[in-house]
């Protein structure tokens, strides 16, 4: 089984039902992340108020470069933005030792008629964890 990790972030409010979800990860000093690879993807997906995933809703983008802006048309309700990164990484001290791992954000969104048209992740991926496991 690889190591995965999964982050819950606070609730962000966004003003319409068109929107654009940015992403923006990075990898902390001393590591690299292993591209082109197949396995190098992301997974944008979100379940509405009850839970339910549309099958219309998730994307899929293979060596994303980022920052990485994802355009979303939501029905105009809250949801809960689940954006999955599974990749190949090493430390560069030891390029021969490769990892495979996944983090998972859960972006709570809440429609807010007086909010903007962007909901924000930027983040440093948590490398020197996810290598120890």
């Amino acid at each position: 089984m690889k190591p995965e990790k999964t982050i819950k972030k606070e609730i962000q409010h966004i003003g319409a039902t068109e929107y654009t979800i940015s992403i923006n990860l990075a990898t902390p000093a001393g590591f690299t992340i292993i591209e082109p690879e197949h396995e190098n993807r992301l997974h944008v997906s979100y379940l509405d108020t009850l839970g339910q995933r549309d099958k219309q809703s998730h994307i899929i983008k293979e060596n994303p470069k980022f920052p990485l802006g994802i355009p979303v048309r939501s029905k105009g309700e809250n949801a809960d933005i689940i954006i999955d990164y599974e990749f190949r990484f090493y430390r560069n001290e030891n390029p021969g030792k490769k990892f495979i791992t996944r983090v998972r954000y859960l972006l709570p969104v809440h429609i807010d008629k007086t909010e903007g048209d962007a909901i924000h992740l930027n983040e440093t991926l948590p490398l020197e964890e996810l290598d120890r496991i």
